[in-house]
């Protein structure tokens, strides 16, 4: 197994161009390239499921499967629908000086406003790290996760003959979206269940959709699972993906 960290991403290079998808899947080709891989199968989380089903459009030859973790979104027409829907912000604590003493100090600040617990290593490779090992600022700036976003469409599935897993979290609660609501005014929490009630309807239809178009997919559900479910349902996600 191989992992392979975007450009713009912990200790990859930050280029100030090259954040559009179709430079990240020629990315993906020259990894292949350089390590002599003819074939692989490739795993991909959130918006790394962009970058596999174009790299399947373009290099079909070159894949033997593809594993969507949390992965396989429709993120144009999503984000259009979701405009249509306030998304009342989260209150989340200021880290204190103590949050920045360490990794392991951060790590603990990130679980109680994410309310998921991180990988130790994930945290270090994300951010910086001073010579005592006090936190110094995220690694990637957000104008790279912007650029990246912005050269996003609906994923096309028509056509595609390579054998494909979707794995997704569904019916997750609304504390995934919303980590303070039961501490918010009941005005704000109708904001937010609105804007629950739609993510999960339009989550939907991203489900559907790669069902119906994917000639050789197949959808495993994870029943309360959120977008971290690589973390929160590791066993399960690897069970499935042995599986296939």
């Amino acid at each position: 197994m191989i992992g392979i960290t975007r450009r713009g991403f912990g200790a990859s290079s930050q280029p100030d161009l090259g954040y559009d998808i179709n430079t990240l899947v020629a990315d993906i080709k020259a990894v292949m390239d350089s390590l002599n891989i003819k074939k692989a199968v490739l795993a991909g989380h959130s918006l790394g499921g962009d970058e596999m089903t174009l790299f399947a459009r373009k290099y079909s030859e070159r894949l033997s499967g593809l594993i969507y973790i949390e992965a396989a979104y429709n993120r144009k027409s999503a984000a259009d629908s979701l405009q249509n829907y306030p998304q009342p912000e989260s209150i989340r604590p200021e880290p204190s000086d103590d949050d920045f003493s360490s990794a392991e100090r951060f790590r603990d600040y990130y679980t109680r406003v994410n309310g998921v617990v991180m990988p130790l290593s994930e945290i270090e490779a994300l951010n910086s790290w001073d010579s005592t090992g006090r936190f110094q600022g995220g690694i990637t700036p957000g104008w790279i996760y912007s650029a990246i976003r912005e050269s996003l469409t609906d994923p096309d599935y028509l056509g595609l003959d390579v054998p494909a897993l979707a794995i997704y979290g569904i019916n997750y609660p609304i504390t995934e979206l919303f980590l303070d609501y039961a501490s918010r005014d009941s005005a704000i929490q109708k904001q937010m269940e609105a804007y629950h009630r739609a993510a999960l309807r339009i989550d939907r239809l991203s489900r559907q959709g790669f069902r119906d178009k994917m000639n050789r997919g197949q959808v495993i559900e994870i029943d309360g699972a959120g977008h971290s479910i690589y973390i929160t349902h590791r066993d399960e996600v690897i069970t499935v993906m042995k599986q296939f």
